[in-house]
């Protein structure tokens, strides 16, 4: 799978953040294969629709649309109409997290890392219209940079995160203090880091400093869900990518996912999706 990196002096010096047209980026022609891509992305949906897939997520898109991408995450265009167009907002969590030296920044909207909704919002004409102002700010700063325009910057994008968390919490009707709650974020935070290698409720309740059934407890307040099926089905997209999307043997792949024995692989993903690995990679690879 193609992997793209952040082209980080692009400008002649080191800049964490871009924002671009769709018909200026080289990762973007039409429908694609899938890839991944290792920094933050959110695009902009300006003309034209089509269907993006984030994992196991399908996504139909049109003008409004608003895709909130983490890094590493499979991608794909999978259907795209020649009026497609689009501004391209991109960002390394560096620029920003540790400005506010707050590691778990990135982690504190309800889109980035939110496994209960989507990864999209749909935009208003107004909200739009506030958010292309913004962007076209950002674009500006970028073109004539000065030695305060990573601070000008910042704090751009801090704003449109904002808004942009207060449009997804509206459309989606999120309430309460998840944007706040520090052991929740880091639990996150602690699932993308450490899941090909840890993948017991205690392992995450020990690197916490909280009882299971206290984790437990507050997943399922927030998520509806416990912490085990949070991880069974967070370890489930892992797997699937690496299955369609590398040509490694079912064993290699268990391996390097964690399970201590190819049995284990194959009753995990069989409870999963009532398919054998194998199955399921013939399936989709016709």
């Amino acid at each position: 799978m193609q992997k793209y990196q952040f082209y980080r002096d692009k400008y002649q010096t080191e800049l964490l953040i871009d924002c671009f047209e769709k018909s200026k980026t080289l990762m973007l022609k039409g429908p694609t294969k899938p890839f991944l891509i290792t920094f933050y992305e959110i695009i902009f949906v300006t003309a034209g629709q089509g269907k993006f897939a984030l994992n196991d997520e399908q996504i139909e898109v049109k003008a409004g649309t608003i895709l909130l991408l983490p890094p590493n995450k499979w991608r794909q265009w999978v259907e795209m109409d020649k009026n497609f167009d689009g501004i391209y907002l991109i960002f390394e969590e560096e620029f920003i997290s540790t400005f506010f030296n707050d590691a778990l920044f990135l982690y504190r909207f309800h889109y980035f890392y939110n496994t209960s909704s989507p990864s999209y919002v749909s935009a208003e004409t107004g909200d739009l219209a506030r958010f292309m102002a913004s962007l076209n700010e950002i674009r500006l700063e970028i073109k004539s940079l000065k030695a305060d325009s990573n601070h000008l910057l910042r704090a751009l994008l801090y704003l449109l995160l904002i808004h942009i968390n207060r449009l997804y919490e509206r459309n989606f009707d999120i309430k309460g203090d998840f944007y706040e709650d520090t052991l929740i974020l880091k639990f996150r935070r602690l699932l993308e880091q450490n899941l090909k290698s840890k993948q017991r409720v205690s392992e995450y309740a020990q690197m916490l400093e909280v009882s299971q059934s206290h984790l437990n407890k507050l997943l399922k307040s927030y998520f509806g869900k416990s912490c085990s099926e949070i991880i069974k089905e967070r370890l489930l997209i892992e797997v699937k990518k690496e299955l369609l999307f590398t040509k490694k043997n079912l064993s290699e792949i268990a391996f390097e996912l964690g399970f201590s024995e190819p049995s284990n692989f194959n009753r995990f993903f069989r409870e999963m999706t009532g398919l054998t690995p194998k199955s399921y990679r013939l399936q989709n690879l016709k």
